[in-house]
């Protein structure tokens, strides 16, 4: 049986919320964070099977959380993103 990852950079990405300059958006990615890692050492189900980069992490998190808009509008029902099937 294989060990589980952990999670890396965890200070550095903590410092790298805290960067964050809009507050809507350091607080979203700061909610996810918190999550992984509640999941990952609180509930110790699931863990990675490799170690997981935390900063990599935080700075896509951020990307994906900056654009408002688009989270809007996917709270609000609508299918956005380019992953998505748009076929019949």
């Amino acid at each position: 049986m294989s060990n589980p990852g952990t999670l890396i950079n965890c200070d550095e990405a903590l410092r790298d919320i805290e960067r964050i300059p809009d507050p809507v958006t350091r607080t979203l990615v700061n909610m996810a964070f918190v999550r992984v890692v509640a999941r990952v050492h609180l509930e110790r189900r699931d863990p990675p099977a490799t170690d997981l980069d935390m900063r990599f992490l935080v700075a896509a998190l951020a990307d994906f959380f900056a654009d408002h808009e688009v989270i809007a509008r996917a709270l609000e029902g609508e299918t956005v993103g380019a992953w998505f099937d748009d076929g019949p």
